[in-house]
């Protein structure tokens, strides 16, 4: 429902013939690495000092209509290429909420790897890599496996910030809870919440 105004919004900020050829050639660049400084140079502008360069191409940056072509050139791609925010969402929390034992098995007699064919997506979604390697020592042949799964810590960190997990206000909640204070809705209070004895029946979702 909001897809479509949004897009006319962008489309009309593409198309008002504000954005010089540099400029247009600035936003294609800064996609390419989301680096503005290099996208600075690449795309032709030139300047006597590193720190010029810094200051310009974060001066580019903040100017709105480039802003909304980039926004624009991102929708348009991340269209083609079937990418939205609930596929990405559902990708991260394949990461985040990762088991490393939905993979392998491990014992004091060593570690065993599951079939791959018996893994579903959600459990080989988080897997980064799986090497092997054969040794041989005096005749007797080794064989060794190593698998790595994406970056938990990363994954999470990435969800937190989307719903706000890491803000101002639920530090300071997760704050007082060590104290043994909870913030609760409080539709009697001026500002919405007051504060009572922790227990967890009566913590909050995350805002």
């Amino acid at each position: 429902m909001v897809i479509a105004p949004l897009w006319g919004f962008l489309a009309v900020a593409r198309n008002d013939g504000k954005l010089t050829e540099k400029q247009q050639r600035f936003c294609l660049e800064f996609l390419k690495d989301f680096n503005a400084t290099q996208a600075y140079k690449r795309a032709g502008y030139s300047a006597k000092t590193d720190g010029a360069v810094r200051t310009q191409s974060c001066k580019l940056m903040t100017n709105p209509n480039i802003q909304a072509e980039i926004a624009r050139l991102r929708f348009e791609r991340s269209t083609a290429s079937n990418v939205t925010i609930e596929r990405t969402l559902q990708e991260l929390a394949r990461v985040a909420f990762s088991d490393i034992t939905n993979s392998l098995s491990f014992s004091s007699d060593g570690v065993v790897l599951k079939d791959s064919k018996d893994l579903p997506e959600d459990v080989t979604a988080a897997i980064n890599s799986v090497s092997s390697s054969v040794t041989n020592n005096e005749g007797a042949i080794t064989t060794s496996f190593n698998l790595k799964q994406h970056d938990k810590l990363r994954a999470l960190t990435l969800l937190a910030d989307y719903f706000g997990i890491r803000d101002d206000f639920n530090k300071a909640r997760a704050t007082l809870k060590r104290y043994g204070l909870a913030v609760v809705e409080d539709d009697d209070s001026d500002l919405g919440w007051a504060l009572e004895a922790y227990t967890p029946s009566n913590e909050p979702d995350a805002v």
